[in-house]
C-alpha cells in the first residue's frame, strides 16, 4: 500500500474546507469515539502534539480510577476537544454498539472497552462542546464508512487499515513526527498500487491476524507481501464478484473451486507473479484453514450492521457543530474534574476561541445560499453487498 500524504489535521481541514462559493462549508470528520476514550495519547497527535492518536490515552492503572469520574482521561480529552473546537472542521463521533464483534483483527476488542462512566462523561462533554455523536448498532468503522459513503462526512479518523473495505474513501491515520496524520484515499491506492476493492479484501483476508477466538493470540498465517503478489492473479476481484452476485449455495460451490485454484497457484506460480512457490502455505490453507475465505468475515465487510441495515434511517440529516456551551463546560470541569475556578477559567480559553470562531462562521454561512443535502442511501445497496 502506498504511503499516505503526511500533514497535520489543521492543515488538512483548512485546505479541504470551502469558505466561499455556492457549496461553502467546513470539512466534516468522523472519529472513532471508543479509541478516544480508551486509547491514549490519542487525540494528542491530531491536535499537534508529539503523541499518537491511536495509542493508549493512559496507563493501565488509570482504569481503576475511571469509575470515579475523575480519572486522567477526561482532562486529556477536554484539552484536545478544546483544540478541535477552533479548527475548521465539523467533528462527528461514533461509539461502538452492542453488536460490535468481540474479536476483531485477532484481538479481544471488548476486553479493552472503556468504563461505562467514562463513556457517559465523554458523551456529556461532546454535547457541551457542541459536537454531535451517536452509538452505532455494530462496529464503528462500518458506521463511519457508511456516513462517508452517504456524504455526511468527508474523512474518517481510525487506526485500522481495513476501514477502506467498509467503503470509506478518505482515511486519516496518525504518525509520529512534525506531521501528525497521513491521508489515505481509495482513489490514490487504486491509482498508485493498482489495488481495487476486491484486491484489498483478499490481502486483508490472507494477512490479517487469525480472528478465531481459540487463536486470539493474533498470529498471522500469511505474509502481507505474499498476499499482495497473489492479487496479481485476480483472485480478490473474482471473489468479490462472486460474493456480491451469487446466492449462498452457489457461492460456496464457487469458493471450493476458487480455493483449489489459489492453492494450485501458490504451489506452481504459473505466471511468475509470486517469484517463489509456496507449498507450505498451500498446505496450511487446505489442512488448517478449512473456512478460508470465511463467509462470516466476508459478510462483515460487505454487509456490515449499520443504522442503514434493513432499510433503516440515518440518525442525522447533516453533520454540523454548534458553539461550545461555556456555562455547561465550566460546570463539567467543576463537578466532574474537580478543578478550582482559576483552573476552569484557564482551561476554557481554547473553548472561548472555538466559540468565537464558530459564531463568526455561523454568521457568514447564514447569508449564503442553502447548502445541498446529501443523499442518504446505503452504499451497500448499490455495490458490494453480499447476496446471502
Amino acid at each position: 500500500m502506498p504511503a499516505g500524504r503526511p500533514c497535520t489535521l489543521s492543515e488538512f481541514a483548512a485546505e479541504c474546507s470551502d469558505l466561499s462559493g455556492d457549496k461553502a462549508g467546513l470539512l466534516a470528520v468522523g472519529f472513532n469515539a471508543r479509541l478516544v476514550a480508551c486509547h491514549a495519547q490519542s487525540i494528542s497527535s491530531l491536535t499537534n502534539d508529539t503523541s499518537t492518536w491511536m495509542f493508549s490515552l493512559l496507563n493501565i492503572f488509570s482504569w481503576c480510577r475511571a469509575g470515579t469520574g475523575q480519572s486522567h482521561e477526561m482532562p486529556t480529552i477536554f484539552r484536545h476537544l478544546s483544540t478541535i473546537s477552533w479548527m475548521l472542521l465539523h467533528p462527528y463521533f461514533v461509539f461502538d454498539g452492542p453488536d460490535c464483534p468481540q474479536i476483531k483483527r485477532g484481538k479481544d476488542v471488548l476486553g479493552w472497552s472503556p468504563p461505562l462512566l467514562l463513556v457517559q462523561r465523554f458523551q456529556e462533554l461532546l454535547t457541551a462542546f457542541g459536537f454531535d455523536w451517536h452509538v452505532a448498532p455494530g462496529e464503528v468503522e462500518a458506521e463511519l464508512s457508511c456516513l462517508q459513503s452517504c456524504g455526511f462526512i468527508d474523512a474518517v479518523v481510525t487506526p485500522y487499515n481495513d476501514t477502506l473495505l467498509f467503503g470509506a474513501t478518505c482515511v486519516l491515520r496518525s504518525i509520529h513526527g512534525d506531521k501528525d496524520v497521513e491521508v489515505y484515499s481509495a482513489e490514490a491506492i487504486e491509482d498508485s498500487a493498482a489495488l481495487e476493492w476486491g484486491d484489498l479484501l483478499l490481502i486483508t483476508l490472507m494477512s490479517s491476524a487469525d480472528s478465531d477466538a481459540s487463536t486470539a493470540s493474533g498470529c498471522c498465517w500469511c505474509d502481507t507481501d505474499v498476499a499482495r503478489q497473489l492479487v496479481d492473479y485476480g483472485f480478490g476481484r473474482t471473489l468479490l464478484e462472486a460474493a456480491t452476485s451469487l446466492q449462498f449455495v452457489k457461492f460456496m460451490e464457487f469458493v471450493t473451486k476458487w480455493c483449489d485454484n489459489v492453492c494450485e497457484v501458490l504451489r506452481t506460480d504459473p505466471q511468475h507473479f509470486l517469484g517463489h512457490r509456496y507449498h507450505e502455505l498451500a498446505r496450511v490453507i487446505k489442512e488448517e484453514h478449512f473456512e478460508f475465505p470465511d463467509p462470516a468475515i466476508l459478510a462483515m465487510y460487505l454487509s456490515p450492521l449499520t443504522l442503514w441495515s434493513d432499510n433503516g434511517h440515518p440518525p442525522i440529516t447533516c453533520v454540523m457543530s454548534c458553539q461550545p456551551n461555556l456555562t455547561a463546560l465550566a460546570a463539567f470541569c467543576s463537578q466532574h474534574l474537580g478543578w478550582p475556578p482559576d483552573t476552569v477559567q484557564s482551561a476554557l480559553m481554547d473553548a472561548c476561541a472555538g466559540a468565537a470562531m464558530r459564531a463568526l462562521l455561523q454568521v457568514s454561512f447564514a447569508i449564503m445560499p442553502n447548502m445541498p443535502i446529501p443523499s442518504h442511501h446505503s452504499p451497500y445497496a448499490a455495490a458490494g453487498q453480499c447476496r446471502w
